[in-house]
């Protein structure tokens, strides 16, 4: 016989006025989750929704889709962005020998070496797989 152990968990949202809520509350019964429960409640009055786990993945591609059409798929719009750029123009360094400066390759021995493997030619029964 094995015993089922029931956790609840919910979260009572307040809207701007003081006396609406929106309850979201989820039931889990031995470590699944079985019902999830929806409540708007304002002063004296409330209205419940039980739904199981498929109605409410259904009920939140639904909220999805809304919050796109309301929104839209772009939430941040660069109007509402702060300026972080200078007022000063920016000067930029010559640039044109970064490679040599960062990474100092002496092209000398680079050729030395090429001309030395180049005379390493593959032997086709060494590496032939047929």
């Amino acid at each position: 016989m094995e015993i089922e152990k029931t956790r609840e968990t919910s979260w009572r949202i307040q809207l701007k006025k003081r006396n609406e809520n929106i309850e979201i509350t989820s039931v889990e019964i031995s470590g699944e989750v079985r019902l999830i429960k929806l409540a708007l409640l304002r002063n004296e009055k409330s209205i419940r929704v039980e739904m199981n786990k498929e109605e409410f993945f259904n009920f939140l591609s639904l909220i999805s889709a809304f919050k796109d059409v309301v929104i839209g798929e772009e939430t941040v719009r660069i109007e509402d962005e702060p300026h972080l750029m200078e007022n000063e123009p920016q000067k930029l360094e010559d640039v044109s020998d970064i490679n040599n400066t960062i990474y100092p390759i002496n092209t000398e021995s680079l050729e030395n070496n090429f001309k030395e493997s180049d005379n390493d030619e593959l032997n086709p029964e060494e590496w032939d797989p047929w």
